[in-house]
């Protein structure tokens, strides 16, 4: 068998080396790339439950005004303060402040 000589030993463990930390610098960056993905993912996810909840919230609110109008409620309500409207058979008492 032939003996190896020495400096062919340290290439070889420099090459095992190199190799070694090569695979590992590959392999962490492909994970932190994949984490900084799930990362930004869990942040877009948050922003659009925040989004969801304050768009229902305004969807509640606007189906509240929608019932009012139905009921007329609100439509005699705008008539009374915007307009000055009165219904038949009501008096007006105007109280003057100082």
């Amino acid at each position: 068998m032939k003996r190896r000589s020495r400096k062919t030993k340290q290439r070889s463990k420099r090459y095992r080396l190199l190799i070694f930390t090569l695979l590992l610098a590959v392999s962490l960056l492909y994970m932190g790339r994949r984490v900084y993905r799930f990362a930004g993912a869990v942040f877009e996810e948050k922003d659009l439950e925040k989004r969801r909840i304050v768009l229902r919230a305004e969807n509640d609110l606007l189906q509240q005004r929608i019932n009012d109008y139905k009921k007329g409620s609100l439509i005699e309500t705008k008539a009374r303060e915007d307009l000055g409207m009165i219904k038949k058979g009501e008096k007006i008492y105007l109280i003057r402040q100082r």
